[in-house]
């Protein structure tokens, strides 16, 4: 069964389960995930008349495509695309993959993970943490660390948002099924004035592709 089976088999079983707010809600998300759209982008004004929370993903070169938040629960936001990819995210980051060539399965110690409590604070930016991944390989030791904050500008949806930017740099300290020299990559993670995460870009691990994320609804929501 595909993940686009798998979704709309929960979304028949919310249904029939009489929750009428969550699965009208869910079937917006449905809508917005699955519809053919040739450029993948959207309006200022759909974004924001939009039922679920949308974000925009570019992974490596490939076109740009939209994802809708299909869940939050245990503190994670996932989100689903028409071509059957899920984002699972804690508070910003990507701790696990679905629907892509090389999967990430887990990431340890995120309780600790430093992007949880930023733009708040930066006093604990050192992480360390094990990484598990498709193909068999496992307990990957890793650590990162965030470079100080600078001043940049965002562009979507036709606005300029001043923002705060933080580099993180990531370390792999086990090689594995990794070539030697490609260890180390930077994250990148744009916050608001206001203290929201407005885009970033991250890969999952040194040979992965990049997936940036520019997050819209939040950024409509600015301008209220």
């Amino acid at each position: 069964m595909n993940w686009k089976t798998y979704l709309l088999c929960i979304f028949l079983s919310m249904i029939t389960s009489g929750c009428s707010g969550t699965y009208q809600a869910y079937y917006q998300t449905l809508k917005i995930a699955f519809t053919q759209q040739e450029d993948a982008q959207l309006t200022f004004t759909q974004v924001e008349q939009s039922d679920s929370d949308v974000i925009s993903v570019k992974r490596g070169e490939r076109p740009i495509s939209i994802m809708a938040l299909a869940y939050l629960e245990n503190n994670q936001h996932k989100w689903v695309s028409r071509d059957n990819a899920m984002l699972i995210m804690e508070k910003g980051r990507i701790v696990r993959t679905l629907g892509l060539s090389k999967n990430l399965l887990y990431v340890s110690n995120t309780d600790l993970d430093p992007l949880k409590y930023l733009p708040d604070s930066q006093t604990n930016n050192l992480w360390t943490y094990t990484s598990d991944y498709t193909d068999d390989e496992y307990g990957y030791p890793a650590a990162s660390v965030f470079n100080e904050a600078s001043h940049d500008i965002v562009l979507a949806l036709g606005l300029r948002i001043e923002s705060i930017l933080y580099i993180e740099t990531m370390n792999f300290q086990a090689t594995a099924n990794y070539l030697q020299l490609a260890n180390k990559w930077q994250n990148y993670y744009w916050y608001s004035k206001s203290g929201d995460l407005i885009k970033s870009i991250q890969k999952i691990s040194p040979l992965s592709e990049s997936l940036e994320i520019t997050y819209l609804s939040r950024i409509a929501r600015l301008t209220l």
